[in-house]
Parts: C-alpha cells; structure tokens; sequence
C-alpha cells in the first residue's frame, strides 16, 4: 500500500468518499491525526491488524496540490507515496474549475510520484484529452497513469494506485 496519499479533488463530499475507500483498502478505522483545514485536511489512519500507517493528505485545488507534493521530498524515497487527482478543479482558492489536474499530473511525473486520476468528465468538455493521457503514461517512469473516467470510483482509484505503489503486495 501507500504510506502518504494525496488526494486532489476540490468537492468536500468526494473528499469523504475517497477517505473512505482508502480506510477500507488499507483496513483502518482508527483516525490516529486529524487537522481540519476547510478543503484541505489531514488524515492519518492506522491499520485494524498491524502498525502501519497511512497519510492522508487532501487539495482542493492546484496550488495546495503542488504544496503537498513538495512536501513529500522530506519522506521520498523511503516512503511510499502515491496521489489520485480530479481533473477538474481550481487553480487557487476561490478560483473556476479548469483541467488542472493536468498540472498535478506533470508534477508526478517530474517527481516520479504514481498518480491515478479518477474524474467526472462526462459533464465537462475535455474529450480532447482523451489522446493526451497515453502520452503522458509513457511519459512517467512507471510508464503507466491509470485513468477513471466519466464517473468517479475511488474504490477503483486506490486499487489501481496501489498496485503501481506496490505491485507485489496487491492480490
């Protein structure tokens, strides 16, 4: 699994749904941490079965995506850390919804952080992006973005996350 996730999606409902499918993939039910910042909380978990623990760190939009990344150079490489970004969202605070999680994406792949997106895009304009997500995997140096489409599925999200995290303990 991952030791720190980002998540970048900018709706508070979708932020709670997504803290839900990871405390059930890593089976966690205790919140060890919690800080409240409005768009923007921590949440770390610890597992039901062993000490492991899990980071969670939420954005709402691009530039406290990019601040959190940057964070993470203090725990790279010997943690384990992954990120599933919306498409749609905020540059900054207060700001419209653009495909910003391009953005997000091009920072993981400097970074060389796993990313997954996991977006709504059926009410948006961005079939145009379709041909831009291959590109962009072989770009990465796992040389794989998984993409969610048309419908949210954090479930799914962490799963496929967790399996370019950590191929060998997915089963």
């Amino acid at each position: 699994m991952f030791n720190i996730v980002i998540v970048v999606e900018d709706k508070q409902e979708e932020q709670t749904v997504a803290l839900e499918a990871i405390k059930r993939a890593t089976n966690s039910a205790e919140v060890i941490r919690s800080e409240i910042t409005p768009g923007c909380p921590i949440v770390g978990l610890k597992s039901l079965n062993s000490d492991y623990a899990t980071e969670v760190l939420f954005a709402n939009n691009l530039e406290s995506a990019k601040k959190w990344i940057k964070y993470t150079e203090l725990f790279r490489p010997r943690t384990r850390v992954g990120v599933i970004t919306d498409l749609m969202f905020p540059l900054n605070k207060g700001g419209k919804e653009e495909p910003n999680g391009l953005g997000v994406i091009a920072e993981c792949i400097t970074e060389g952080i796993p990313v997954v997106v996991c977006s709504d895009t059926d009410h948006h304009e961005v079939k145009w992006m379709n041909p831009i997500f291959p590109i962009l995997g072989k770009a990465h140096p796992l040389g794989n973005i998984p993409i969610i489409l048309d419908k949210k599925d954090w479930g799914r999200a962490v799963t496929l996350l967790a399996e370019i995290v950590n191929p060998a303990a997915v089963t």
